[in-house]
C-alpha cells in the first residue's frame, strides 16, 4: 500500500509546474478581469463626467442666450435688437445641435435620457416663446413682451436650469458609486494577485528544497554506486592479475608440453627404428622396449600434466566470464546512473531558467552534472566494446580446451596402449619378431597420434596467448574503472549540496 503511495519525480516536478502554472494563470486571469472592470468603470465615469460637462455648457449658452432675450426685450435701438435676435438665433441652432450630440451619449442610461428628454421639452417650449416675444417685438407690442419674459420665460428658464442641475447631481451621485466600485474592484484584484502570488512564492520554495534533496539524495547514491565500483574494479583487478599470472604460466606449461611431445614423437620414431633391428638381435629389441616404456611412462605423466593445466586453463576461462559478466553489470548499473543524472540536470537545468538570475549558478551545476553524466556514457560504451572483444577471446578460449581436451585423451589412450605393447615386448625376447612387428604398428600409431597433439597443442598455446591478451586487457579496464571511480568522487565533492 505504501509503495502505491509513492509518487515519481517527474510527477512531482509536473505538479509543482503545473501548480505554479495555474497560480500565475489565476494572477494574470485576475488582473485582466480587474484591470477591464476598472476599465470598464472608469468609462462610465468619463462619460459621465463628459455629460456633465457638456450640461454645464450648454446651461452657460442657455444663459447667455437668455441674456440677449433680456437685452433684446429692454432695448430700444432697433439696430441692436435685430443684431441681438440674429445671435439668439445662432445661438439657439448651437444648442439644438448640442441637444442632438446629447441623446447620442445618453443612449447607454436610459434613466437620464428619460430626464433629459424633458430638459428638451423645456427647451422647446421656451423657443417658442423667444420667436412669440420676437414677433411681439417686431408689432411694437413692448409691454407684452415683456410680461410675456417675466411672467413665462423666468419659470420656465428657472425650471429648465433645474433639471439641467437635477441631472447633473444624478451624474455626480452616479461618479461618485463608480468611483466606490472601482476602489473595490481594485482591492478585490490586488487580493486575487497577492494570494495567487504568495501561493506561487510558496510553491517554488518548496519545489527548491524538494530539489536540493533530490539533488542531495542522488550525490548520495551516486557516491554509494562509485565506492562499489571503486570496491569491485579493485577486485577485478587482483583477479585479473591472478588470471594474468595463471595464464602466463598455463603458456609456458604449453610450451614445455609441447616440447616434450616433440621428444615423445623423435622416441616413438627411434622405438620404430629399433623394433626393426629386434628382428636381427633381441637384445637390442629387449632395450628398445625398456627404453620405450620410459618414454611411454614420461608420455603419460606429460600427458597428466597438460590435462591438469587445461583444467587450469577452463578455471581461469570460466573465472574470466564470471567478472565479465560482473564488469557488464556494472557498467549498465553506471549507465543508469548517468542516465538518471542527465535526466536531474535537465531538470534542475528547467528550474534554473524559471529562477532567472538567481538559479544562474544552479544552471551551471546542471550542465557539469550533465557533462560528467555524457562522459560516464561514453566511458560505459567504451568499457562494453572491450567486453564485447572478452567475451569473444573466452569463447575461443573455450572451444580451444575442449579440442585440448579431446587431443589430451586421445594421447593418453595413445600412451597406455604403447605401455601396454612394450610391457608385452618385455615379457618375452622369445617372441621378439612379433613383438617388433607390433610394436612398430603402435609406434606407427602414436606417430599419428603425436601428429594429432602438435596442432592440438599449438592451438592451446594460441588460446593461452589470446587468454593472457585479454586478462591484460582486463587489467586495464579494471584500472580505468578506479580511475573513472576516483575522478566521479572528486566532481561529486564539487557539487556538494
Amino acid at each position: 500500500m505504501k509503495s502505491g503511495l509513492i509518487i515519481s519525480t517527474r510527477t512531482q516536478l509536473y505538479l509543482g509546474a503545473g501548480t505554479i502554472l495555474t497560480c500565475v494563470i489565476i494572477v494574470i486571469m485576475s488582473g485582466i478581469v480587474g484591470t477591464q472592470q476598472i476599465d470598464e468603470i472608469y468609462a462610465k465615469i468619463e462619460q459621465s463626467n463628459k455629460i456633465s460637462k457638456m450640461l454645464t455648457e450648454m446651461k452657460a449658452d442657455q444663459n447667455r442666450n437668455h441674456s440677449l432675450a433680456l437685452q433684446m426685450v429692454m432695448t430700444s435701438d432697433i439696430n441692436q435688437r435685430i443684431e441681438l435676435e440674429n445671435e439668439i438665433r445662432t445661438k439657439a441652432d448651437e444648442i439644438t445641435t448640442f441637444h442632438g450630440n446629447m441623446e447620442q451619449l445618453l443612449l447607454t442610461t436610459p434613466e437620464t435620457l428619460v430626464k433629459y428628454k424633458e430638459v428638451e421639452a423645456l427647451f422647446a417650449e421656451y423657443r417658442k416663446n423667444r420667436e412669440h416675444q420676437i414677433m411681439l417685438l417686431k408689432e411694437g407690442k413692448t409691454n407684452e413682451a415683456i410680461v410675456l419674459t417675466t411672467m413665462t420665460q423666468m419659470p420656465l428658464y428657472k425650471k429648465l436650469l433645474s433639471n439641467i442641475n437635477t441631472i447633473q447631481a444624478d451624474l455626480a451621485a452616479k461618479t461618485e458609486e463608480l468611483t466606490i466600485e472601482a476602489t473595490n474592484v481594485s482591492k478585490s484584484a490586488r487580493i486575487g494577485i497577492w494570494i495567487p502570488g504568495a501561493i506561487s512564492m510558496v510553491v517554488v520554495g518548496l519545489m527548491v528544497a524538494w530539489a536540493i534533496w533530490v539533488i542531495r539524495s542522488l550525490i548520495k547514491g551516486i557516491t554509494k554506486g562509485i565506492n562499489i565500483l571503486d570496491i569491485t574494479s579493485n577486485e577485478i583487478l587482483t583477479t585479473a592479475t591472478e588470471v594474468s599470472t595463471g595464464a602466463t604460466e598455463t603458456a609456458t606449461s604449453v610450451a614445455e608440453t609441447t616440447t616434450t611431445i616433440e621428444e615423445v614423437r623423435q622416441t616413438s620414431q627411434l622405438a620404430n627404428k629399433k623394433a626393426i633391428k629386434v628382428l636381427e638381435n633381441s637384445q637390442k629389441a629387449s632395450e628398445v622396449a625398456e627404453n620405450g616404456k620410459s618414454s611411454v611412462m614420461k608420455t603419460i605423466e606429460g600427458m597428466q600434466r597438460i590435462k591438469a593445466q587445461m583444467d587450469l586453463i577452463a578455471e581461469s576461462i570460466v573465472q574470466l566470464a564470471d567478472q565479465s559478466r560482473v564488469i557488464g553489470d556494472i557498467t549498465t548499473t553506471v549507465n543508469d546512473l548517468a542516465d538518471q543524472s542527465n535526466l536531474l540536470a535537465v531538470n534542475a537545468a528547467i528550474e534554473a531558467a524559471k529562477a532567472g538570475e538567481q538559479g544562474r549558478g544552479f544552471a551551471v551545476v546542471a550542465q557539469e552534472i550533465r557533462s560528467l553524466a555524457e562522459q560516464s556514457k561514453k566511458s560505459t560504451s567504451q568499457v562494453k566494446d572491450i567486453l564485447n572483444e572478452v567475451q569473444k577471446s573466452v569463447s575461443h578460449a573455450v572451444m580451444a580446451t575442449e579440442q585440448g581436451s579431446k587431443a589430451v585423451e586421445n594421447g593418453s589412450a595413445l600412451a597406455n596402449e604403447s605401455g601396454e605393447v612394450i610391457e608385452l615386448l618385455a615379457e618375452t625376447v622369445e617372441e621378439a619378431a612379433q613383438s617388433a612387428l607390433q610394436i612398430s604398428s603402435s609406434t606407427n600409431e602414436q606417430m599419428a597420434g603425436m601428429d594429432q597433439i602438435v596442432p592440438a597443442m599449438e592451438n592451446i598455446k594460441q588460446a593461452s596467448e589470446q587468454n593472457v591478451i585479454g586478462t591484460r586487457q582486463t587489467q586495464t579496464i579494471a584500472a580505468n574503472l578506479s580511475t573513472l571511480g576516483e575522478t566521479l568522487k572528486i566532481t561529486i565533492k564539487k557539487f556538494k549540496v
